[in-house]
Order: C-alpha cells, then sequence, then structure tokens
C-alpha cells in the first residue's frame, strides 16, 4: 500500500517537474526573443522590431565612417541577393557611431548606395547602444586615431542577424565568407515556402 502511495507521489513530483520545464523554456524562449528588440530613431522616427513584423530582416551593427569591413560586408549582402533576384529582404543597419551617423538621411543615402531595402537606426545615446550591442552579443570598441582629421574608428565584430517574419531570430552568422552567406541567404530565402508546405 504504502509503495502504490510511494510511486503516486513520486509520478506527482515528475509530472510537476516536467510542467515546470516546459513553463521555463517558454519564458526562456519569451525572454531570449524580447532580448533583440529595441526602440531607435530611424528616418520615419521612433521604430521597434514589431515595426517590421511581416518582413524578413538582416539586422547589421557598423558605421558609415568604417573605412573597409562595412562597406565590404554590405557589398557581399548586395551581391548576394541581386544574384538570388531577391529585394524583399529588409537591412537594419544599426549604428555603432551614433555621434558621427547622426544625420540620418544622410547615413541612409550612403547605406542604400549598398542596398536600396534598408534603413539606418541610431540609439538615443552610447549607454543604450552598449545596451543593445551587449544583448546582441557584438563587441565594438572607439579607438583613438592619431594624427588623423577622423579622431577616432571603430573596432567591432563583424556578424549578421536573419531575422524572420515574426520577428524570430532565425540565425546569426559569423562567417561572412561568400559560400557560407550564399547558402545561410537560401535557407533563409526558403524558411517561408518550407513553413507553408
Amino acid at each position: 500500500m504504502s509503495c502504490v502511495m510511494n510511486m503516486s507521489y513520486v509520478m506527482k513530483k515528475i509530472g510537476f517537474l516536467i510542467l515546470c520545464g516546459v513553463i521555463a523554456g517558454i519564458i526562456g524562449c519569451f525572454e531570449s526573443e524580447k532580448k533583440y528588440d529595441f526602440l531607435l530613431n530611424s528616418e520615419q522616427g521612433k521604430v521597434s522590431l514589431k515595426d517590421f513584423e511581416g518582413k524578413k530582416l538582416i539586422v547589421y551593427f557598423g558605421f558609415s565612417y568604417c573605412p573597409d569591413v562595412c562597406p565590404t560586408t554590405l557589398a557581399l549582402i548586395s551581391n548576394e541577393l541581386k544574384k538570388m533576384k531577391n529585394n524583399e529582404i529588409l537591412l537594419l543597419f544599426i549604428s555603432l557611431d551614433p555621434q558621427r551617423d547622426k544625420d540620418i538621411k544622410a547615413t541612409n543615402e550612403w547605406l542604400r548606395y549598398f542596398y536600396a531595402n534598408s534603413t539606418a537606426l541610431l540609439t538615443q545615446d552610447e549607454n543604450e547602444l552598449a545596451t543593445l550591442a551587449r544583448n546582441y552579443g557584438v563587441i565594438y570598441k572607439k579607438v583613438p586615431l592619431k594624427d588623423s582629421a577622423l579622431e577616432y574608428s571603430i573596432a567591432h565584430s563583424n556578424e549578421l542577424f536573419l531575422f524572420d517574419s515574426k520577428g524570430r531570430l532565425f540565425q546569426k552568422i559569423s562567417d561572412l565568407s561568400q559560400k557560407s552567406l550564399h547558402n545561410a541567404l537560401e535557407r533563409f530565402l526558403m524558411l517561408d515556402q518550407q513553413t507553408n508546405q
């Protein structure tokens, strides 16, 4: 009799632990998605990740005064999307240099030279930028440039964040070789077709 009671108690305990695990997983998933959200300045005013729901997104952190890494990456993205005959993906460019990129119209002109369907986003201040970069796992640092009219540059990690049309992170791409990016974008573009089948 006590053995049956103990077994019943153990089963209830296991059921409770499984339920707690499921709830924790759901909360954890929600929290991890929430950390990528933002409220940033754009040419159209303040926007959040939710404002772009229904669109596939590439989020990229960089700055318009970047001499090499950012232009190379933007050109690579543009070339790959042109090859795939796709102009539906929206590129969100989050500036790591809100001080010099504050003329958002000029920053957008520079950005759209690489890829027409893109928009620049600016944080309010350095603290907001540091928090957002930390949430995305982006590393950056202002580097003083002696004897240069630029005064400083920004060293930063170089990765892309692909978000599906529901605002969920699909993939983070750190290997930005042409082949790796091509394969990742191909999978990304097929995403809706796979879920509709």
